[in-house]
């Protein structure tokens, strides 16, 4: 029998639980371990949300969600979701979502797009990150390229940029309540939604509905700046990760945008 969650809006208040809950969720995740030791600017995901999610709050175009536990108020999940092409009257209404600044700032480049480089970095992190970031910057480009300034989008569609379930309350539904809150507004309004999504998430959002497009196989021994800890004993390896690109398509409705 699947449980039925309230959906809010996250808030300013809410972030640095989010950072926290963000990093706990992650602990396990093979690349999040290896990019954590870096050379030049070891990832920490803790820190990375914090400097990230503050502005997305206010962002026109995304809303970030949360399922809050009844009885404590913890948080138990949230999912930052984006919308492509969509007009400001055509965005979905959340009580308590952040106002968006009173001018636009101008769009900025993906800060994923690969740079030119006369040399490859001497931190093979970084040329992980630039594999992967050209990888995403390809599929972005040909699944949502850019809309035209003046007349109808070329391309309408929503996209996960993040969602986290608190490792204590996996298993229960969260992601997946979190997940229908925007399928169900591909199937109202005829779009599809896509994820890059990480290694070990993409079973859940297969159950969503999601449709594996195509992936990213990448050995991770290739990029690690060391070996694994020590405690997991001689002849460890980092091992592959697999990134898949998947796809939600709505059930009904007009499937122009597909």
């Amino acid at each position: 029998m699947s449980v039925s969650y309230k959906l809010e809006a996250v808030t300013i208040d809410d972030v640095t639980a989010v950072a926290r809950m963000s990093a706990d969720a992650f602990k396990t995740d093979r690349q999040t371990q290896m990019k954590a030791l870096g050379k030049e600017q070891p990832f920490d995901m803790e820190q990375y949300t914090l400097q990230t999610l503050p502005s997305t709050l206010t962002s026109p175009r995304r809303v970030v969600l949360k399922v809050v536990d009844p009885d404590t108020r913890h948080i138990m999940g949230y999912c930052n979701w984006g919308f492509h092409g969509f007009a400001p009257d055509e965005m979905p209404v959340v009580p308590g979502r952040a106002p968006k600044p009173a001018t636009t700032p101008p769009a900025a480049k993906a800060d994923h797009a690969p740079r030119k480089e006369d040399t490859p970095p001497a931190d093979p992190i970084k040329r992980l990150e630039a594999l992967t970031g050209a990888d995403m910057q390809a599929w972005m480009d040909e699944v949502m390229p850019a809309n035209p300034p003046d007349g109808p989008p070329k391309v309408r569609c929503l996209f996960v940029i993040g969602l986290t379930v608190s490792p204590q309350y996996q298993g229960r539904g969260v992601g997946s309540a979190l997940l229908r809150w925007g399928t169900d507004l591909c199937d109202a309004h005829g779009v599809f939604a896509w994820v890059h999504s990480s290694e070990p998430a993409w079973k859940m959002y297969a159950k969503s509905g999601f449709e594996v497009i195509r992936s990213l196989d990448v050995d991770l021994d290739e990029y690690a700046p060391m070996p694994p800890p020590a405690a997991e004993g001689p002849g460890a390896v980092w091992g592959h990760y697999i990134f898949r690109y998947m796809k939600y398509l709505p059930k009904g409705g007009d499937k122009r945008d597909n």
